[in-house]
């Protein structure tokens, strides 16, 4: 019997996706003449005979397929293979048909063939999923005539062959091929290359040393690997054959794949039965900063003493967001100039490959002089004691770290350049915070890519992926004030002279502006109307001098306020969806801390729902809208953005709606960045607002994006019931509440009575609502306040479980 529900919950309405479980048809055939539809993607599936593997259409973006194969049972879906991966078609029409004539073709919503397996099959019968995870097409003599095997995206799985025709290349965010390859090379050795227009050349195994040294073979003319089902990675090209092995390779039945990631390291993955994750059993390279490619062009890999990126002196980040495009130079030195030049010698640095010649047995100076007289050469490298001198035409692969070998990188820059106060990137094991600009964090072992990977029992540590802008703007800032200052007006600089001089925030804020506390006085005519408050200060509105309407977020007190300015700025750049709200701009000047930022017309979600004499209501496809388009928003920051974002206070309080109720998560204050993988250590002192943290942040344990599932759950109940779910708490705390709330939920689910659903939505609605959606979103808010963070869907799968009724509606 269900336990009995508290008076006052009678308005509770609990507006929620359904989690649809994909209701995937058993079958593992396609039969001649039979076609998948897009349409149908969560149920209009294969699913191989052990129910291991299934193939369908998968979701990448809203609107947006591929063709691909998963394992069934992880916790997030793991593609293996793509069709399409780098062409995705769209959610309507779009289909994979098995031709009459053989062919098996996925075509989009206008019938344009996006990929076929061939036209040459004859005598085709049907298509099949094995339990290997291998789909083939069979004739009538039961032979495979195509299969996916053949052409792998970025997963070779076990008994898939690695032969000479053999490439993976890593998926990206963006769901397009990678910088990265791994293969055979013309020597038939198994490698892994960086691959982009300017350079190709290989970094694994060891380019250093020759190939027996790598203890590898390259007469043996053979291409020949494999993955066995006990995680041992075998090539021909290995002196034992045995070339990596996972490090649980003695446990039985394990389900395993081999990954290239996107930043470009080869990783055995192997899952656990249990809870569905997977964990790292084996990586190819254990010291990231040996990934060529890893810091872009120009940058500099070095350990500090996790692996970080910087630039040499005379270069500044080309692209805040993304490392891999390096750093661009800061002068130009052109061929017909002559201009002077000087040399900065980076120790234990080098850059390798782009040598333009290989000169040995010379002094420093020669080796300088020939690099002078060439007006294409970068800097070089020398090697003392050998007098080994390359000259570099191009500056990739930068690396800091002692070796054996004693290399020096001397820089060529124009000799008007003052760089003795520049620091130089160089590892250091024992400073543990390095003094440049540091934008990224990473372990010396894994770095995660995808929410689904953990870390392993065997000691593999993870990469902390965050950006710190913050060391850099001070140290830009404070050089090029005190050099004004003292060296050329020795008065203190206007705002706009400010700004003028620091060309550095030119960079760092080169998709929105910086306004002087001066513009923002009158944009919101002395802070005149005030749009909300919270605990980091007031919002106030304003309107900037070309007429566009803005939400202006002051801080109140410097120390806090600059901290959350910090952690909101250092996003700021990268986050770019119709469901978070724009920021236009910032004001740093002085002890003013502000942000400038979209102005929404309809103000708060919390406004309309907790006003008590609300004289407007929002309707249920409004509601429904809201509750999605919240969905869409956390998802882009937990799983599509540059960087991975947890927002840690979903509220109504920071869901604006504009003038059609579109909803704009808006406030990141709060926000971290994190890896896919797990949690931050400085995530522990970020404090949510009460009534809507989840219990495990309550508790003390580290932070996940799953915090914001249970929030997002909370404002659904709040949504559908229009009142806060913390002030129906009588005697017992939010979370004892939820429980029994809950515990209620599913128990009615499990019933027939149709009848109840209407005691939980608003009663300003007077009934008018769907009844499958509303089942449908309570059936996704007991998912979603789960005790059990693991038990939690992720947002991505919140949104693909709301768009099908969404879609149905309209």
């Amino acid at each position: 019997m269900a336990p009995a529900l508290p008076p006052n919950l009678a308005t509770v309405s609990l507006l929620s996706f359904l989690a649809l479980v994909s209701c995937a048809a058993s079958r593992d055939i396609l039969q001649l003449g039979s076609s998948l539809a897009v349409e149908a993607f969560q149920s209009d599936i294969l699913r191989s005979p052990d129910g291991t593997f299934s193939c369908g259409f998968y979701s990448v973006y809203d609107k947006a397929f591929t063709f691909s194969i998963w394992y069934s049972e992880a916790a997030n879906k793991t593609i293996v293979w793509s069709a399409n991966r780098d062409r995705p078609v769209h959610s309507r029409r779009s289909v994979l048909t098995l031709r009459k004539g053989g062919n098996m073709v996925l075509t989009d919503y206008d019938d344009t063939i996006v990929w076929e397996a061939g036209d040459y099959l004859r005598n085709v019968q049907h298509a099949q999923l094995l339990d290997t995870g291998n789909l083939v097409i069979k004739n009538t003599s039961g032979d495979i005539v195509w299969q996916s095997f053949d052409s792998p995206t970025d997963t070779i799985l076990p008994s898939q062959g690695i032969t000479a025709a053999t490439k993976l290349v890593p998926t990206t965010q963006s769901r397009s091929p990678g910088n990265y390859i791994f293969r055979f090379n013309d020597i038939s050795v198994l490698s892994l290359i960086y691959d982009v227009p300017d350079v190709s050349d290989i970094y694994w195994p060891n380019p250093d040393n020759s190939v027996y040294d790598n203890n590898r073979s390259r007469y043996n003319s053979t291409r020949l690997g494999s993955l066995d089902n006990n995680g041992i990675l075998a090539s021909s090209d290995f002196a034992d054959g045995i070339l990596l092995k996972a490090s649980d390779s003695a446990a039985p039945g394990t389900k395993r794949r081999l990954t290239l990631d996107p930043d470009g390291n080869l990783r055995m993955y192997s899952l656990d039965d249990l809870d569905g994750v997977w964990s790292v059993s084996m990586v190819a390279i254990s010291q990231p900063c040996t990934i060529h490619g890893l810091c872009g062009q120009n940058g500099i890999c070095h350990y500090s003493p996790k692996p970080t990126c910087s630039c040499p002196p005379g270069y500044v980040m080309t692209n805040l967001g993304n490392w891999t495009e390096g750093c661009m130079a800061t002068f130009n030195l052109s061929c017909g100039a002559h201009e002077p030049v000087q040399f900065v010698k980076l120790p234990h640095t080098d850059f390798w490959g782009s040598d333009q010649k290989r000169l040995l047995g010379i002094s420093l100076e020669a080796c300088m002089d020939i690099c002078i007289r060439d007006c294409t050469c970068k800097g070089f490298q020398y090697q003392q004691g050998t007098g080994s001198c390359y000259p570099k035409s191009l500056l990739f692969n930068g690396m800091s770290c002692a070796t054996p070998r004693v290399r020096a990188i001397y820089l060529k820059l124009p000799a008007r350049f003052n760089v003795s106060d520049t620091p130089i990137p160089q590892s250091n094991v024992l400073d543990p915070a390095p003094p440049t600009l540091q934008c990224e964090q990473m372990s010396r072992g894994v770095r995660y890519p995808f929410p689904d990977v953990q870390e392993t029992s065997d000691g593999q540590s993870k990469w902390f992926y965050f950006y710190s802008f913050i060391v850099a703007i001070s140290i830009i800032e404070v050089s090029f004030i005190a050099f004004a200052w003292f060296f050329v007006f020795k008065r203190e600089l206007g705002p706009s002279e400010m700004w003028a001089a620091e060309e550095g925030y030119k960079v760092m804020t080169s998709h929105f502006r910086r306004y002087s506390y001066k513009e923002l006085v009158k944009a919101t005519r002395e802070f005149r109307v005030e749009l909300g408050r919270g605990r980091s200060g007031a919002v106030y509105k304003g309107v900037l001098e070309d007429e566009r309407p803005v939400a202006v977020k002051k801080l109140k007190n410097i120390s806090r306020g600059k901290e959350e300015f910090q952690a909101e700025l250092s996003i700021i750049g990268r986050i770019n969806h119709m469901n978070l709200a724009r920021i236009w701009g910032f004001c740093s000047e002085g002890s003013h801390r502000l942000l400038v930022c979209e102005y929404v017309e309809n103000g708060s979600l919390a406004n309309i729902l907790f006003r008590d004499q609300n004289t407007f209501v929002l309707d249920w496809k409004q509601r429904f809208n809201i509750a999605l388009g919240v969905a869409k928003g956390l998802a882009y920051l937990h799983h599509e953005c540059l960087e991975w974002v947890i927002h840690c206070d979903v509220k109504p309080e920071n869901i604006l709606l504009d003038t059609d109720f579109e909803p704009k998560i808006t406030d990141f204050g709060l926000a971290k960045l994190l890896n896919r993988a797990g949690s931050s250590q400085n995530m522990l002192q970020v404090r949510g607002t009460v009534g809507y943290i989840a219990p495990e942040w309550v508790s003390g344990l580290p932070i996940t994006a799953k915090v914001d599932v249970y929030s997002y759950g909370i404002v659904l109940l709040e949504i559908l019931s229009g009142a806060r779910v913390s002030e129906l708490a009588v005697g017992s705390d939010v979370h004892s509440m939820l429980r029994q709330l809950v515990s209620v939920l599913a128990d009615k689910l499990e019933g027939h009575e149709e009848s109840w659903v209407c005691e939980f939505v608003d009663q300003e609605l007077s009934g008018q609502f769907n009844y499958l959606q509303a089942r449908t979103v309570i059936k996704l808010a007991i998912s979603c306040l789960q005790e059990d963070r693991n038990k939690r869907p992720t947002m991505e799968s919140v949104v693909q479980t709301l768009l099908p009724f969404d879609e149905a509606s309209d």
